[in-house]
């Protein structure tokens, strides 16, 4: 073999070599060139991320520091809480109270020196009108006397948009209650299951037209469930 047909023969060769070595390697950076790189997990963790970035938002909106509503509540509003809690009794009956209950003091023609107390259910669920409507005037100490005769067989018990009634005598047709005032405000209160007198605390109500004339004397009915009842006495 002559030293030219050797030496292109090895040219050959080279060449050949060269060009394998291109079809098997990349640009140069290490990533092949002939399909796309694999991104997917790259991808899937900065999806991740982001979904924790907007659940931690969400949170912040929501909650406070301490984890309670961000209203500052941390409970329900319409949940009675404190001195004024109203308990059910032991048959799961929960007495009127205020909050639950409004009451109208109305003016009636007759019987003379009377009025009527009205309370209705404005809940969503019923409510029981135990005993008397504890009653003052103004800022008397004390309340009106119950008038034991108008003790119902039954506790009235109120649906939700339905009155109970309490006829109140203001002042005797007399004179014997000693020395007639005018007041301008009724305050009242309801009994729980077991007498016991506040349930809930009081409401404040306006006396029909203004003011109303008592004295001593005033007494108050059980709580009826018509108004006819309520002022036979």
């Amino acid at each position: 073999m002559s030293r030219t047909r050797s030496l292109r023969l090895a040219a050959v060769a080279l060449t050949a070599a060269a060009a394998l070595t291109l079809a098997g390697c990349g640009d140069g950076t290490g990533t092949k060139t002939s399909g796309k790189a694999d991104t997917s997990g790259a991808d899937r963790t900065a999806d991740d991320q982001g979904q924790q970035s907007t659940d931690d938002s969400r949170t912040s909106q929501t909650t406070d520091s301490d984890g309670k509503p961000a209203d500052g509540s941390g409970k329900d509003a319409a949940a009675p809480s404190g001195k004024d809690a109203v308990k059910a009794d032991k048959n799961g009956k929960v007495p009127c109270a205020p909050g639950a209950v409004k009451v109208e003091a109305k003016a009636v023609s007759s019987p003379v020196n009377h009025l009527l107390l009205v309370a209705t259910n404005t809940s969503k669920g019923p409510c029981h009108a135990y005993g008397f409507p504890f009653l003052r005037f103004d800022a008397d100490q004390a309340t009106a006397i119950s008038v034991e005769e108008s003790r119902p067989q039954a506790v009235v018990t109120l649906a939700p948009g339905k009155s109970a009634y309490a006829g109140v005598l203001t002042s005797s047709a007399d004179g014997s209650g000693g020395t007639v005032r005018k007041a301008r405000k009724l305050s009242v209160s309801f009994q729980g299951p077991g007498g016991e007198q506040g349930a809930g605390g009081r409401l404040e109500v306006a006396a029909p037209r203004g003011t109303v004339a008592v004295d001593d004397s005033a007494k108050v009915t059980y709580w009826q469930d018509d108004s006819a009842t309520a002022l036979k006495w």
